[in-house]
């Protein structure tokens, strides 16, 4: 299989999955009404990923940047600028510099293993991989290089320290748990997260089954209340199931 960050667009354009407009169902501004933009091509390949068609089977199609900013002119304020791995393409900063100045806010989700010159961002949104997303199982070939590239501690300590930030934990509520919780600490030790700053660090679970959330909610609760962390809710998949487009 191809390695998608070898083939990028050129600087005028973006390989496009999808662009719709919905509630942000996730992290700190979770229900903020938001134009998406998720960019097709990705450098790792989770083993859960729920855009898969950004990753492990790249769709979309190529999509000006006139286009683009036009798009989301015509939708709300706040903009999500997604993946796949939106930073592996240089358009995107040149994207993000655009909506800024016609008054956007800017959302730029990123597992921070790459850095982009020219970026703009009122917050990036981290999702840095733990242990359990690679894909041993289901894909040796890209074991190894998801395993070598899932976490950069120098990119992310850059992109802590350039933009207001959030942390998002992909996690399991269940036998797993203690572990991951130890890979997390280890983590934040390593970036420095101040405890202040802990509240920014969102916990949030595994699953696409909207009947599982409630569950998988309360088994994060005593995590969250004994290290200071944030339940991260997952309101597009309440509402809307795992559906393309919410």
């Amino acid at each position: 299989m191809a390695d998608d960050a070898s083939s990028r667009p050129g600087k005028e354009s973006l390989r496009i999955q999808e662009r719709f407009v919905s509630l942000q169902g996730e992290g700190m501004l979770v229900g903020v009404p938001s134009s998406f933009v998720r960019v097709s091509g990705c450098n790792l390949r989770c083993t859960w990923c729920d855009s898969p068609a950004s990753s492990w089977s790249p769709e979309g199609s190529q999509r000006g940047l006139d286009e683009l900013v036009e798009g989301c002119r015509r939708g709300p304020k706040h903009v999500v600028l997604t993946g796949g791995e939106p930073l592996l393409f240089p358009a995107l900063a040149t994207l993000s510099r655009r909506l800024h100045a016609a008054g956007h806010h800017i959302t730029v989700e990123t597992a921070g293993t790459v850095w982009l010159d020219g970026l703009v961002a009122d917050l990036v949104s981290l999702s840095p991989k733990l242990g359990h997303s690679t894909p041993w199982e289901r894909d040796p070939s890209w074991a190894a290089r998801h395993e070598a590239r899932r976490l950069d501690t120098d990119v992310l300590k850059r992109l802590l320290a350039a933009f207001p930030w959030q942390l998002k934990f992909v996690v399991h509520g269940d036998e797993r748990l203690p572990g991951e919780l130890d890979e997390i600490e280890s983590l934040l030790t390593d970036l420095g997260v101040a405890r202040e700053d802990r509240s920014r660090v969102l916990l949030m679970p595994e699953t696409t089954a909207p009947r599982a959330l409630t569950g998988c909610y309360r088994a994060l609760i005593d995590a969250c209340v004994e290290r200071g962390f944030r339940l991260g809710q997952r309101l597009h998949i309440e509402l809307f199931g795992h559906t393309p487009g919410t």
